[in-house]
């Protein structure tokens, strides 16, 4: 899908966020600044948006979110605001975001968000930066309840957000499910829409090498890499430094289940399968392609469905996934 010139519904300038949606999926723009919708044969069925700051228009969308009532949420970083369009794409509304960047958000019941949130704010004449994870209605911007949240203040120029850095996902019920970036186990913790702490899932990771803090010395882990050509099939052995702890990415698919993405390899991308009650389901690894251009398909997930992208000789490409 997609031409360097032509029907404008199938061309692309930058793809910030996509998203499966029920009957297809949608793509976010933030060069042409509009939301487009395709069909699952990659039909395109309609766009809205368009350059500016008037009603309805971006100045730099970055991410959105489809809502479990339907419609989609977007979040414009250029005008610091959000956007609200219906699922037929007309334009309802919008409300400022505020000071941050927004880099997540999960749809929680009929009238709730999720929101992850870069803060940077000044208090008591000094500079702050971390997190924040908050729930959010997404018809007022009204914030709620707060299940993650840790604000320091920046050292010299920046600040490393990675020891308290967590990703997120929810589910139809509106739990949350929360994991670490930085962490000495693999954890999720599961939190119900108040807040409260339902349960903790721990599992056993995979090998992975350790990193020195003092020497900053990385460890290699040897990867193998499954080869099918002509003459058969073979395993390729390399070793990749591990740069990445246990979780890196969360998110919710179909049927409730919960997809852990962890560490993200240059040659791969690997995934847990957990189902709601914290059952290791399956292992999931996307190998790198056979042919020398280093590509491999990442994951695109949502209740709705999966879809995948893989960037392949500076094209990109999109896929269904069953």
């Amino acid at each position: 899908m997609g031409v360097l010139v032509g029907d404008e519904g199938y061309t692309f300038g930058a793809v910030m966020d996509l998203e499966p949606i029920p009957g297809g999926f949608a793509v976010l723009d933030g060069i042409f600044c509009r939301i487009s919708i395709y069909d699952h044969e990659a039909c395109f069925t309609g766009s809205a948006g368009g350059r500016g700051e008037g009603p309805g228009e971006f100045a730099f969308p970055f991410s959105f979110c489809r809502l479990q009532a339907g419609g989609y949420l977007v979040f414009d970083q250029g005008a610091r605001r959000y956007s609200l369009y219906s699922s037929a794409l007309s334009f309802e509304g919008s409300y400022p975001s505020g000071m941050g960047l927004p880099l997540m958000m999960s749809p929680a019941g009929d009238s709730s968000v999720v929101v992850g949130k870069i803060e940077i704010m000044f208090a008591e004449e000094k500079l702050m930066a971390g997190q924040r994870i908050f729930s959010m209605n997404p018809y007022s911007g009204e914030e709620g309840v707060v299940y993650h949240e840790h604000i320091e203040e920046m050292g010299g120029s920046d600040i490393d957000l990675r020891p308290h850095y967590s990703f997120f996902t929810t589910d139809s019920s509106g739990r949350v499910y929360l994991a670490r970036y930085d962490s000495d186990i693999y954890a999720i913790d599961v939190l119900s829409a108040g807040g409260d702490s339902l349960d903790r899932f721990i599992f056993e990771p995979e090998p992975r090498p350790e990193f020195d803090r003092e020497t900053h010395q990385l460890r290699f882990l040897p990867i193998t890499i499954p080869l099918t050509t002509s003459e058969g099939t073979s395993v390729l052995e390399v070793s990749a430094p591990e740069l990445h702890p246990y979780v890196t990415y969360l998110a919710t698919g179909p049927g409730d289940s919960i997809w852990v993405r962890r560490y993200g390899l240059p040659e791969s991308e690997h995934w847990d399968v957990v189902s709601p009650e914290g059952e290791l389901v399956r292992r999931v690894v996307l190998f790198a392609d056979t042919m020398g251009t280093g590509a491999y398909p990442s994951l695109q997930l949502s209740p709705w469905g999966m879809a995948a992208t893989m960037n392949e000789n500076e094209v990109e490409r999109f896929y269904t996934v069953e």
